[in-house]
This record gives structure tokens, sequence and C-alpha cells, in this order.
């Protein structure tokens, strides 16, 4: 039988999914919101859009996808009409491949979380594209927080107790992720480093199998996506300790922030962004970004976004290529630090 609370083999497993019924309520929901024609064009031009998702159907990135590819079609009153195409593999590189394929008109737009626009550049020995050069930002979409949990029978209820319980047992100061590379394993390693612990990294493959593991105690600690997390906290199988927003979630609203626990550079956030084709001209990425704005903006889609623990989040291009350069700056002296490269 494992000990507990020491690091167990990893099982594969697909990470979890939200919920495709709520996504079909919602859906319908955003059917009745008012349209505005900031995408109309002549009834002659009718053309078909790509969204390109760099992951399976089913996950936080296809679900938010098609959301997008719905609403923007309501609001050019069907002249475009958007399709998500999903090409999963290589952490998001080849629907990369497919954006840079694609002509440089705006019809072919890739929803990607901050792995692809940041990580796959600190994280691969060769990532095969470089963003700032074969994509052009359109505008932020949302955040996506991440927390640390522990098992309900673990005797730390706080962070600074936490870390004082992993300097007392350092044979047992592991943590588990859905993956390799991922965020949640590089917010571990932040977190060792802040506290002056060697905390050891368990990767998964997918977040459920993680879980399951943190659940039945072979975890000291498990990192993921607060809406992966969120629904075992609740129902009191294992124990969210802290967030590492720089904000408390709402959906949380008594788990603290690492800052708040005295953990001051222990903090970040996942998103997810739209981007289009290097060489687009700049009134069409002005045109699809005032589009994205108007549907962040309506009140179903907030809805939605929120019951799927998302933060909707519209930007300027610049500003969310601002973010990225900032973000690569954040994470690149830690991933240096770790000696972690993929292949």
């Amino acid at each position: 039988m494992a000990s507990r609370f020491a690091p167990p083999v990893p099982q594969v497993s697909d990470r979890g999914s939200l919920p495709r019924r709520q996504w079909l309520q919602g859906l319908a929901a955003c059917a009745g919101a008012a349209l505005l024609p900031s995408l109309a064009v002549p009834a002659q031009a009718a053309t078909t859009g790509r969204i390109l998702v760099g992951f399976g159907a089913g996950g936080g990135g296809d679900l938010v996808a098609r959301l997008l590819a719905d609403r923007l079609t309501e609001r050019s009153h069907k002249a475009s009409s958007y399709i998500v195409e999903n090409k999963p593999g290589a952490a998001g590189k080849l629907a990369v491949d497919a954006l840079r394929q694609a002509p440089p008109d705006g019809s072919t737009l890739l929803l990607a979380p901050l792995v692809t626009p940041v990580l796959s550049q600190l994280v691969f020995r060769n990532p095969g594209y470089d963003p700032g050069k074969d994509m052009k930002p359109v505008g932020l979409v949302a955040h996506f927080q991440f927390a640390l949990a522990v098992p309900a029978s673990h005797p730390a209820k706080d962070i600074p107790g936490f870390v004082a319980w992993l300097k007392a047992h350092p044979k047992l100061a592991n943590y588990g992720s859905p993956s390799q590379g991922s965020l949640p394993h590089f917010f571990g390693l932040l977190l060792g480093k802040a506290a002056g612990v060697d905390f050891l990294h368990v990767p998964y493959k997918g977040g459920t199998a993680m879980i399951n593991d943190l659940i039945g105690g072979q975890l000291s600690a498990g990192i993921n996506t607060v809406q992966e997390l969120l629904k075992q906290h609740e129902a009191g199988k294992l124990r969210v300790l802290g967030v590492f927003s720089t904000h408390r979630v709402e959906q949380l609203p008594h788990v603290p922030t690492f800052a708040e626990s005295g953990f001051t550079e222990v903090q970040g956030s996942g998103w997810y962004s739209l981007w289009t084709t290097a060489r687009t001209p700049d009134a069409t990425i002005q045109r699809l970004n005032q589009a994205l704005g108007e549907v962040l903006q309506e009140k179903p889609v907030q809805q939605l976004m929120h019951d799927w623990v998302l933060e909707p989040q519209h930007s300027q291009p610049h500003e969310l290529e601002q973010l990225r350069q900032a973000d690569i700056a954040k994470w690149r002296p830690i991933l240096a630090a770790s000696g972690f490269v993929a292949d």
C-alpha cells in the first residue's frame, strides 16, 4: 500500500472536461442577446471563417472557441460563419502551423492559452514557430486561475501551515500537476523557491488522475485550475489552501491569495487569447478586436464564463503583446533555474 502523502506512479488519464450541457444552455441564452453589425459584410460576400484550437474537443479552450464562433457568427448577421477546428498535438504547434498557412485576411483565428504564445518559447528546444513573427494578436479573451490543494485529511489548514509542514517533513514535500511543462508545474517551482523547500514535482497525464491521487492521500499537494479543483473542494474531498492570482477568486471567497499568505512573489494566472495570421491588415485586426470586445460585453457570455470559472477581459492587440512579453520575462528565469527543457 502506498504510504500516505508519498509520490505515486502517475497514471494516464484524459484531462477532465467542462460540462457540455452547461455550454449548450449558455449558448441558447446567448442567442437571445442583442446583435450588432460589427462584422457585417454584404450578403454576396458571405465567408466561412475558422477558429483553430490546438487541443482536443471538450476542454476549456474548445468550449470558449465554440462560444466565440457562435457569437461572432451571430454578430455578423451570419454573413461570416465561424467554425471550430481542433488540431490537438505538439502543445498547440499543429494549430499554429495551420494558422501560418492561412491567408492574411482575418478569416482564420487561433484561440490560444498562455502555453502557446509564452511557455512554448521557453520549454521547447525548438518550438517551431515565433509568436512575434508568425502570429498577430487580436485581443485577450479571459483569465483563469490556479490553486494549491491538499487532501482533506492533511493537517495543514492554510499556506503558512503547509509550508511549515513541508519543512518538517522534507521527504513528503511533493506536489502533483496535470502535466510536465504546464503552468501548475511551474507554480510549484515558484512556491518551492519562495518557501525555501525542495518541492518534488510529480507529473501526470491529465488532471483527473492527479486529483484522484490527491483525494486518496498519495500526494501531499496538487496544483491545478480552480475550475477543476472547485467541485472536490466544495464536496469536502480536498482542501484548497491558496490561489495564485493577484486577487481572491469569486467562487472561493474565503481562500486567500499566496500574496495575502506572505508569499508576494508567488502569483500569476493563465489566459485565453485570440490571434490571427501574420501580415493581416491592421484595419481587419481592429474590426475583429471590436467584435470580440462586444461579444465579451454580452451578459449571457459573461455569465457562462463565470460558470466556467473564467474571468472575461478584453484588451487591445498591443496590450496582448505586452502581456505576452511580460509573462515571458516572468517565467524565463524560473524555467532556466529549474533546468527543465522539453524535446
